[in-house]
């Protein structure tokens, strides 16, 4: 009896030490040193690590290539003592992506497309999974050089936080199930889950979207899904005092109508995104809100800007709302060089949603992506890094604008051509119009 209490207590302390040893945090680019800290993290892999990623650096500039490429790792996989598994999207051709996975291949990664016809928009790695501390990294960023050393991004990382990894490892793995195998494959020891005490924050995946047949994801008929989008207007729908927003695009009606309930009850909403979102007030004039009697309607989130319809200040609620691009080039095809890439969203200063999603049909109906929730009380070092980079993105750069406006002028009193590229800076659409009107003659 003695012996079966002493058993009962000492695994209530391994339950405990785990709980205190969990821990999330956040990185951003183009700040932070974002591939040092994935390296550190795969350096801590037991058994496996499995990664689910968009695009992938495949270069030795890459510090992740170069640690998997180390003679420790070379011989752990080659031993098959460790395992790195990966499902990969690519947005390079098709003969440059399947170059790139056998590329990958030849170091001992084992490489699966989806062979859905979705995109696996993921940037996500599970180390160790199915163990109790197992680990996650996932955010809105891809493993590129050009996204660490340009893009507003986010990652969070979940060190030793067992029931976040497992609920990643179940994504993987059924993601695995139904991929395309590249190369030869190698070989998977089994694994069971095991116990684990509960995880820091929720995640959400939309591939509940879809029932799988034969290998191929289809929409649930009768279901109208929107799995993320509605987990985002949840929590829209919950704020008193203020929302703010960082995101790529805006083009989910149910959203947007989320957060003009929320103005109309006085909620404060600030939105940031990207320059790609930018439409000339010529198209914006012409623009209006279509009537919808079902929000969820396909023809309701297709093609349609919500961010500049909520910056044109004409519906009720409107002076609750304020709307700003992160805009870089006088060239408005280059929209991409630079992007507010980050997807996330804070209510109150309390809550916090963040993932691979964009806000599009596209990206709920067509793509494979998650959503992170996070609260306050559980991570407060996140909330407030996350509230620090809304901050400065917030107001990035627009200390320059007059001094852009003057280097126009300088442009045009010289005769010379400028530089289209500047330094990013958050703009109001009609900012950006002026600027746009002024300056494209003069640059370059």
């Amino acid at each position: 009896m003695k012996a079966t209490k002493n058993l009962a207590i000492l695994l209530l302390l391994l339950i405990f030490s785990n709980v205190a040893r969990s821990e999330v945090s956040v990185l951003f680019h183009p700040y932070d040193d974002t591939f040092s800290a994935i390296v550190s993290r795969l350096k801590t892999a037991r058994e496996r690590i499995d990664l689910a990623l968009y695009n992938l650096e495949a270069t030795d500039q890459s510090s992740i290539i170069a640690f998997i490429k180390t003679d420790e790792i070379q011989s752990r996989i080659k031993s098959e003592e460790l395992s790195i598994r990966l499902i990969f999207e690519g947005y390079a051709s098709e003969e440059d992506n399947l170059a790139k996975m056998l590329l990958l291949e030849k170091i001992g990664i084992d490489a699966r497309a989806l062979s859905s016809s979705k995109k696996m928009h993921h940037k996500f790695a599970v180390i160790d999974g199915h163990r109790f501390d197992g680990s996650v990294i996932s955010g809105s960023a891809n493993w590129s050089l050009g996204s660490l050393k340009n893009y507003n991004e986010n990652i969070l990382f979940f060190d030793q936080e067992g029931d976040m990894s497992q609920q990643f490892q179940e994504e993987f793995d059924f993601l695995w199930a139904i991929s395309k195998e590249i190369g030869q494959g190698r070989k998977i020891l089994p694994y069971t889950f095991e116990k684990t005490s509960p995880s820091i924050g929720k995640v959400y995946f939309n591939r509940h979207n879809f029932i799988e047949r034969n290998g191929k994801l289809q929409k649930k008929r009768g279901d109208i899904g929107y799995r993320l989008t509605k987990e985002i207007v949840r929590s829209i729908d919950n704020a008193k005092e203020k929302i703010e927003v960082a995101t790529t695009r805006l083009k989910l009606r149910p959203i947007y109508n989320a957060l003009v309930r929320a103005a109309n009850r006085g909620v404060k909403v600030q939105i940031l995104v990207t320059m790609g979102e930018y439409d000339r007030a010529s198209k914006r004039a012409r623009m209006s809100v279509k009537t919808c009697s079902d929000e969820f309607d396909r023809k309701c989130s297709s093609g349609l800007n919500y961010a500049a319809l909520l910056a044109k200040k004409d519906y009720e609620g409107s002076e609750n709302i304020d709307v700003r691009l992160k805009f870089f080039n006088l060239k408005t095809e280059a929209y991409l060089t630079k992007q507010m890439h980050s997807k996330y969203l804070i209510i109150d200063d309390e809550r916090l949603l963040t993932g691979s999603f964009n806000w599009s049909y596209s990206s709920e109906f067509n793509h494979i992506e998650n959503v992170i929730e996070l609260e306050k009380n559980e991570s407060l070092q996140v909330l407030e890094d996350f509230n620090r980079d809304f901050k400065n993105l917030w107001d990035q750069g627009r200390q320059n604008l007059t001094k852009l406006h003057q280097k126009i002028s300088n442009a045009k009193k010289e005769g010379k051509k400028m530089d289209c590229s500047f330094s990013p800076m958050s703009l109001e659409y009609i900012e950006v119009d002026s600027l746009l009107r002024r300056g494209t003659r003069f640059c370059q």
